[in-house]
């Protein structure tokens, strides 16, 4: 499960500040990755930020795709759950300009502080997956794309250390999702190993999607034990969360 998750876990943070998270690396993502895409105007339901409220009731659901079933991931503590996103120190990935990556890897967190965020595993007719929404101020939201696509465009192999001494290789981009405001569509062979066993280290493939609609950043993911094998994250429920979003959210 945690492998499904993006391979490392997320700090604990609620919303707060609409400042920029200092951690080395930082100003090497912000000078690497000058604002390409317009500041959505939070003018209509769907640009402005969601709450913490109004993101959990905008999850995707049965009544937006018949057969999906959606399962909670976590309970807010410990770092894991909803409203507990948070990036990973700049600090922990090696080199930093891979920043951007990892923090979207762990679970659609960045540098900027979140409104809210919510985490959850769907399964498919086609298969199952997990996926995070995140709220950022407007230009917080399209600074963390621009970073995320600066970063992709230099980085194809990076390293983690918690929660274990982890290897990200082989980063290539999957070309754009055409969905949303602005996304970026990658994969990515995840390197395990752990410091108590002797055992041979887990390897992985993992396909992301992270899209922007307004000011809300969808992370999907899924992955395969098998790494020559491609799990693809099921277009059906990429499609009907982006049109929730797109709507602004559920109005019940």
């Amino acid at each position: 499960m945690v492998l499904g998750l993006g391979a490392v876990g997320c700090g604990a943070e609620k919303g707060g500040g609409s400042t920029a998270v200092d951690a080395p690396g930082a100003e090497i993502a912000a000078r690497t990755a000058p604002a390409t895409t317009p500041t959505p105007t939070p003018t209509s339901p769907a640009q402005r930020p969601l709450t913490q409220d109004q993101l959990e009731r905008a999850v995707v659901g049965k009544r937006d795709l018949p057969g999906l079933e959606v399962t909670r991931l976590g309970s807010g503590t410990d770092g894991f759950g909803d409203g507990t996103v948070s990036a990973l120190s700049a600090e922990d990935t090696r080199p930093a300009s891979c920043a951007p990556v990892s923090s979207a890897v762990s679970g659609g967190a960045s540098r900027y502080a979140p409104l809210g965020s919510v985490t959850r595993m769907a399964q498919t007719r086609s298969g199952t997956s997990t996926f995070h929404l995140v709220s950022y101020r407007a230009a917080d939201a399209v600074r963390v794309m621009d970073e995320l696509r600066s970063a992709l465009a230099t980085c194809t192999t990076y390293t983690v250390k918690w929660p274990t001494d982890t290897t990200f290789e082989n980063l290539r981009s999957a070309g754009d999702p055409h969905q949303g405001d602005d996304g970026v569509s990658f994969r990515i062979d995840v390197v395990s190993s752990s410091p108590v066993s002797g055992d041979d280290p887990v390897r992985t493939l993992q396909s992301f999607q992270v899209i922007r609609s307004g000011s809300t950043v969808a992370v999907f993911s899924a992955f395969d034990t098998d790494a020559h094998k491609v799990k693809q994250v099921p277009a059906a429920l990429v499609a009907a969360q982006m049109k929730v979003l797109g709507t602004g959210g559920h109005r019940s």
